[in-house]
């Protein structure tokens, strides 16, 4: 009785595989209202691969402070600085380029995989389930390899440009090569100039590379494949016409591909738009002085109506890029306004790349001011969405934040380009690592400048130090904008960032945040004090530490200040314990004083004449005798007062009868004063006449016992 259940199971999987392969590239056909196991499924909509995660990442949404993915979510191996990001990145990417170079050297080993189910066909490369074309070794071509034209299709569709021309060679000494493939051969090499391109899947190597300049020089390989393959075609189509001018003016062999445009205009070839596009971002190689160039160009755009040629938003690329490299002045800013006048009118929207050229054009680092970025803002802001349309195109935002940060220094203008930036989908925009460096440099620099401190506190929160590693230069701005707002428990912790980003050995930052420590430190709270003293002491300590390590170098480690060094002083002076640890990083921050191991002399002699009073006074005579022999060594005026003074607290006495003890002779002082108290007499005669008390006798211990 139970004999029909296993058959409607059977109905019903048969019925579910038939409707599967119903729909053909997202071809809806109509579902019966009711199947056998009773279950109506809806129509198929065709989705991507990634839908499902996209739609399941938006109800989560993006965590500003949480690392890259590509970094293991832990934070004991998060890097923390620039040199480990890019350090740990690029590691994991030479791992998977070790692992491709022994697939494709030891490609014989990778013909079969063991692990398929049994029963499956056993045939090289495709016994996969499913089979991915990258995960396979590349084919290898030599002079003995036979070859056919499905090779070189296939070398052609990936890119394998070597190996396209070696196919080539083979196919062309034997059996000839068609037309058709001739050409789409012709199409790579124009487009990398006959040189092999980078693998597209090292993600790591292109995010990471360092942005140089575009060489704007004639490149192109005269009287290579390329121009061999177009002298062999018969007829020569305007297809062909078309790859080879644009290869020459891609790689800015302007003259040959200008004459060849004008060969082909003779010939009755037709141009495509993108011919005069090409032809129009290298006019300037053409002619020498503005006016002649302005002239080439409106001849081109000219040439272009007659033929009857619509131009794009690439034309109007095209002729900004060119005009932006002519220089700048008012002539070429008009003529640039008048150009994307005239593409308005026709309806073309101009994109990311041609406003980008528009800020070079318009917005030099040392020219007049000119705000024209509030019209382009308001123009991306209005549109539904942003997309890249050139390579150029991630070069707008860095730009425009730069505009807002050096030239028009508005904070406005900057969130309101960091709003846009950050919309949707727009983030991709942004560029590689350096660009999203430099981005985050101008964007934290104008913050820190012109916003308030809630609001630069806030961005500073949210990008560092996993989304952006402030550089030296943008320490230095951070530290300025915290000192001004007295924020000391920030500035606190900005140390402990030196160090984790790197930056610690750079001396000129570290002294400037110990002086803006010093500036903020009087009014702040007796647990942020305590917060800034132990920043301090481990500014000290870790400039020893460094000494130490690079003490058999031959470059000179670069010390701290006398100044810096009177900055520390000053701070861990600041405790009226005497047996608290600050009072030992005093007494070595004036041991390195004293032994010479600090450039210059401090600004501010004072400083250490207050805390030589304040040590004699809490019971530290040592610490006293060594800062007021320091201050009569160098010359400072301040030593004499100081001496007095100090000597006043120690022996509990009035100046007046300071000032005579100070004058009855040395073997009289030895019998009567501490030796901490007569090494600060003979501070005092230092100080007053140049000359040791006894020419005979030799500078006392300074560090000697604190005792009574």
């Amino acid at each position: 009785m139970y004999s029909t259940i296993p058959i409607q199971r059977q109905w019903a999987r048969l019925a579910h595989v038939c409707r599967a392969l119903s729909s053909l590239e997202g071809h809806k056909l109509p579902v019966g209202r009711k199947s056998i196991d009773g279950i109506s499924p809806p129509l198929r909509i065709s989705r991507s691969p990634t839908d499902i995660l996209q739609a399941l990442a938006a109800t989560v949404g993006v965590d500003p402070t949480a690392p890259h993915y590509k970094y293991h979510d832990d934070p004991f191996l998060i890097p923390q600085s620039n040199y480990r990001k890019r350090a740990y990145a690029l590691s994991a990417e030479a791992g998977r380029k070790a692992a491709t170079w022994i697939r494709d050297e030891q490609a014989h080993l990778f013909t079969t995989r063991e692990w398929d189910p049994p029963m499956k066909m056993k045939t090289p490369y495709f016994n996969a389930d499913p089979h991915i074309d990258a995960f396979t070794p590349r084919p290898i071509y030599n002079d003995e390899s036979k070859v056919t034209e499905e090779d070189l299709l296939y070398t052609i569709n990936n890119a394998l440009l070597d190996d396209a021309i070696k196919v080539y060679q083979l196919l062309a000494a034997s059996e000839g090569v068609n037309d058709e493939l001739k050409l789409s051969l012709l199409q790579l090499l124009c487009f990398y100039n006959e040189k092999e391109p980078i693998g597209a899947e090292w993600l790591e190597e292109r995010w990471f590379a360092a942005a140089t300049r575009e060489r704007q020089a004639a490149t192109w390989k005269l009287g290579g494949l390329a121009d061999k393959i177009f002298a062999s075609m018969d007829p020569k189509t305007p297809e062909a016409y078309c790859t080879l001018i644009q290869g020459m003016a891609k790689y800015y062999q302007a003259e040959r591909a200008h004459a060849f445009a004008q060969e082909a205009i003779e010939k009755g070839v037709p141009l495509s738009t993108g011919v005069y596009n090409s032809l129009l971002s290298c006019v300037g190689f053409l002619k020498e002085g503005t006016a002649l160039r302005i002239e080439a160009l409106k001849g081109l755009l000219t040439e272009m109506s007659d033929q009857g040629i619509s131009p794009n938003a690439d034309t109007l690329t095209a002729c900004l890029r060119s005009i932006s490299a002519w220089g700048g002045g008012q002539i070429l800013q008009t003529i640039a306004l008048q150009i994307m006048a005239e593409f308005k009118e026709l309806k073309i929207q101009p994109s990311l790349s041609a406003y980008y050229y528009m800020l070079c054009l318009f917005c030099k680092e040392r020219g007049q001011r000119i705000d024209i970025l509030t019209s382009i803002l308001t123009d991306l802001e209005n549109r539904e969405c942003l997309e890249a349309s050139d390579a150029m195109d991630t070069h707008f935002f860095i730009t425009a934040i730069g505009v807002c940060s050096d030239h028009l220094q508005d904070i406005n203008l900057a969130e309101r380009v960091h709003a846009l930036l950050m919309k949707d989908d727009n983030y991709k925009l942004v560029g590689d690592a350096y660009k999203e460096s430099i981005y985050y440099r101008h964007l934290v620099t104008v913050t820190c400048r012109h916003a308030p401190f809630e609001k630069t506190a806030q961005l500073l929160d949210m990008l560092i130090p996993n989304i952006y590693v402030p550089e030296p230069s943008v320490m230095e701005e951070i530290i300025k904008t915290l000192e001004v707002a007295g924020a000391g428990d920030r500035l606190a912790e900005v140390w402990s960032q030196l160090v984790v980003f790197g930056l610690a050995k750079r001396i000129k930052i570290v002294e400037q945040l110990l002086n803006a420590l010093c500036q903020c430190y009087t009014y702040q709270d007796d647990e942020i004090k305590e917060k800034i003293r132990n920043a301090a002491a481990d500014m000290l300590k870790f400039g020893q530490l460094i000494e130490e390590q690079n003490e058999n170098r031959r470059t000179p480690t670069q010390q701290l200040s006398a100044t810096a060094l009177a900055n520390i002083i000053d701070l861990c002076a600041d405790v009226n314990d005497k047996a608290d640890p600050s009072w030992e990083v005093v007494g070595e921050a004036l041991g390195r004083l004293r032994s010479e191991q600090a450039v210059g002399v401090p600004d501010k002699p004072e400083i250490l004449a207050s805390v030589a009073k304040k040590a004699a006074n809490i019971g530290k005579p040592g610490i006293a005798a060594t800062a007021l022999t320091y201050l009569a060594e160098c010359g400072f005026e301040e030593a004499t007062k100081a001496c007095v003074e100090t000597l006043g607290v120690m022996l509990n006495r009035p100046t007046d009868e300071v000032q005579t003890l100070l004058q009855e002779p040395k073997s009289a002082l030895v019998a009567s004063l501490h030796p901490s108290a007569l090494v600060i007499a003979e501070a005092f005669h230092l100080a007053k006449t140049g000359a040791p008390m006894d020419s005979s006798s030799s500078d006392s211990d300074s560090d000697s016992s604190d005792s009574d």
